[in-house]
């Protein structure tokens, strides 16, 4: 039996998810947070505050623990409302932006009932970028071959007119094995708080996420966590249809009409999909290597549906590590 959080995180400064993709001078984003970055980010954060002396083993350590007792969603932007009620911060979700494959192409929301948008609106409303140059000092002018420009996903949105300017909220889950969560031989307990992390005695309410730190970009901010209500151990995936049972060893992914969107990245490696409508692309990224964080290439690519996606499959899909979906 897993506990399931919902975790909301609002941006505090620009965010940027690259994963090599380019258009031009343009280094593109990703339109969401995986939850490679969310398990990094807390991984870091952890290992700082129980780490004596400096030692990269430990950040390894820890990610493995984290493999085994806490498997994470990818976090996708909201359209909300937020007030307090008794001094409690209270998120009103009117839609949640996961990228979802249509009839009409690619539009973002997957709560049921809410009203879906396209890639332009959403661009419009939460995409943006940066360009800079380095200056060459003979010439006093832009060196050349060094434009280039950042895309990123704003700290700030507005929807709508009539709207004010407000920040921008990130929406996931959280699926821990058990609550206070205790690792290293239960000398470190981690428990999940309404506006903050706690570790041990200390309290983190602030995480940093994706690149372009140098910018000052990637700052968020817990702002609510809470255990998420459920029926018989069934979690209506972001109120999606796509169902999560949380009564089993393993986190199972399902749909009653066996034609599941993939709100992640799903591994096809067994997947014997008798359908997929959608897309695919290779995952590759930095691991932790004997040099430390981001020192070493992973050697193979999984190849993955892409979030959005739908497809059909007979064999039973669970969350795996990094919050990506495998066939089992």
């Amino acid at each position: 039996m897993w506990v399931c959080y919902k975790i909301y995180l609002e941006a505090k400064a620009p965010i940027h998810i690259g994963y090599g993709a380019k258009l031009g001078v343009v280094d593109k984003t990703r339109y969401y947070i995986p939850a490679k970055n969310v398990w990094g980010a807390l991984t870091n954060l952890i290992a700082k505050n129980v780490m004596i002396n400096y030692s990269p083993k430990l950040y390894q350590e820890i990610g493995k623990e984290f493999d085994n007792n806490i498997k994470f969603s990818y976090l996708y932007p909201i359209e909300y409302k937020k007030y307090k009620r008794n001094n409690i911060v209270e998120i009103e979700v009117k839609q949640i932006f996961a990228p979802l494959y249509t009839e009409e192409g690619l539009k973002f929301g997957v709560c049921k009932g809410g009203k879906k948008i396209s890639l332009e609106e959403f661009e419009k409303v939460f995409i943006s970028s940066f360009i800079s140059t380095a200056i060459d000092k003979g010439s006093k002018s832009a060196e050349e071959g060094s434009l280039h420009e950042i895309e990123f996903l704003r700290d700030k949105v507005k929807f709508g007119q009539n709207e004010e300017l407000k920040p921008t909220v990130f929406l996931g889950y959280l699926f821990v094995k058990s609550s206070p969560l205790k690792i290293f031989d239960k000398k470190v307990e981690i428990s999940f708080e309404k506006e903050c992390i706690k570790i041990n005695e200390t309290k983190l309410s602030e995480i940093w996420i994706g690149g372009e730190r140098n910018y000052g970009f990637g700052r968020v901010k817990i702002i609510k966590i809470h255990e998420e209500n459920f029926k018989d151990g069934i979690i209506d995936l972001f109120n999606s249809e796509v169902k999560i049972d949380i009564t089993k060893e393993q986190l199972i992914v399902f749909s009653k009409d066996k034609q599941i969107i993939a709100i992640s990245h799903v591994d096809i490696k067994n997947l014997d999909a008798k359908l997929i409508k959608g897309d695919i692309e290779p995952l590759v990224g930095r691991e932790w290597g004997e040099k430390g964080s981001g020192q070493k290439i992973s050697q193979t690519a999984q190849i993955c549906i892409t979030p959005g996606s739908w497809f059909i499959c007979d064999k039973e899909i669970i969350i795996g590590n990094f919050g990506i979906w495998q066939a089992t």
